[in-house]
């Protein structure tokens, strides 16, 4: 894409201001990534972001808009005073839509804490036989709750669920007596987690199908190893999902080359 007054403008303003793409981006929330790809005039910045932008850039929106100071080609006031109410609402909207997430936030916490309140009065109630499945049961609504938290709180769920999932699975599971190869089939899960990540960061949004498809080819490689593991403990599995898996990427990577053969002519 061309470069374009705002793109040029973000770019000189963030270099004049001695900002680093990173320091921009952590300014905002975001990415350096997207700053790249603003400077870069592959995108535009989303229009819940124009004022926090123009504050990190020591500009007022309008000159963020016009791509320039006001003193060299200033923005009409009605222009300006319309794309502020635009940014207003579309803030309130954002903040009405994360309000769900607030109270989903709070019932969970509250029923995570009722629960383990219940747990905790029958472990004190119950013979040691049993009190260690009772602390165990406490310990799976806590780590339940520590999973939900990046869902519901976190500026990127995705990333920060994966973050604690990764950190808190394996030390988790070895606490299940004579499931010492359990969390062997985690780690490998939460790899696979981590590169369908990856994958969708980088190609969901333009090229769906091949997301699809590399997501597809690498449960043949999770798969087989979570075989490998369930051989080794005398369990046997059949090879029919590898099978599946395969087929189904190799026709998604023939329906993404279709299309994008298609977009390209």
């Amino acid at each position: 894409m061309e470069e374009n007054p705002i793109c040029l403008f973000i770019r000189d303003r963030r270099l004049e201001l001695g900002l680093t793409q990173q320091q921009l981006a952590d300014r905002l929330g975001i990415t350096d990534k997207a700053v790249s790809k603003w400077e870069r005039g592959v995108c535009y910045p989303d229009i819940t972001l124009l004022r926090t932008l123009a504050d990190a850039l020591e500009v007022t929106v309008s000159e963020l808009l016009a791509g320039q100071r006001d003193e060299a080609a200033p923005v009409p006031s009605e222009l300006t005073d319309v794309v502020l109410d635009t940014v207003s609402y579309a803030e309130t909207a954002r903040r009405k839509n994360s309000g769900w997430r607030f109270w989903l936030f709070v019932a969970l916490t509250a029923g995570c804490l009722i629960a383990a309140l219940v747990l905790s009065i029958i472990l004190l109630t119950v013979d040691s036989e049993h009190k260690q499945a009772m602390l165990l049961a406490i310990k799976c609504v806590a780590f339940g709750w520590a999973l939900c938290c990046p869902l519901l709180r976190s500026a990127r769920p995705v990333r920060d669920f994966l973050l604690m999932l990764s950190f808190a699975i394996v030390p988790f599971l070895t606490q299940f007596p004579g499931w010492y190869w359990t969390p062997w089939i985690a780690l490998l899960s939460v790899i696979y987690l981590w590169a369908v990540y990856f994958i969708c960061r980088r190609w969901l949004r333009q090229r769906l199908w091949l997301a699809a498809g590399w997501s597809l080819l690498l449960c043949v490689p999770l798969s087989f190893g979570i075989l490998c593991i369930l051989a080794s403990r005398g369990i046997y599995g059949s090879l029919a999902n590898i099978t599946i898996a395969a087929l189904s990427a190799g026709a998604c990577f023939l329906l993404d080359f279709v299309l994008h053969r298609r977009e390209r002519e």
